[in-house]
């Protein structure tokens, strides 16, 4: 069950347009069927797309050399909501999800043309 509601997706799309996403986190002892039918329920999380002070940020010196301090950056400014429990009691869970921001920080594409 999502520890959020419908209209909490909705204030937050209002708040950041077009930045919101939604991350589910199987547990690594999930199993699956050959239909794709979990036996477990998945960590839900209402995530918002870095910022560019986030990635300032992440780029000094104090977080740079320090990888542990960076994730806990991405985490406190990209998760609004979620199963914050179970991503601080499963170790699975938090890399899960940090793997999911962390492409998030990724570089759109670009195009250069000439005119």
């Amino acid at each position: 069950m999502k520890p959020y509601t419908e209209q909490q997706i909705q204030d937050a799309k209002a708040k950041y347009p077009r930045c919101i996403r939604e991350i589910e986190v199987y547990p690594a002892d999930t199993n699956f069927d050959k239909n794709g039918n979990a036996d477990q329920e998945p960590a839900y999380f209402l995530v918002k797309k870095p910022n560019k002070a986030l990635v300032d940020m992440l780029g000094s010196k104090g977080y740079k050399d320090n990888p542990e301090r960076a994730n806990d950056a991405i985490v406190k400014n990209c998760v609004l909501m979620g199963d914050t429990e179970l991503m601080e009691n499963d170790a699975s869970v938090y890399t899960g999800l940090l793997e999911q921001l962390a492409g998030m920080v990724q570089s759109s594409r670009v195009a250069l043309k000439k005119v």
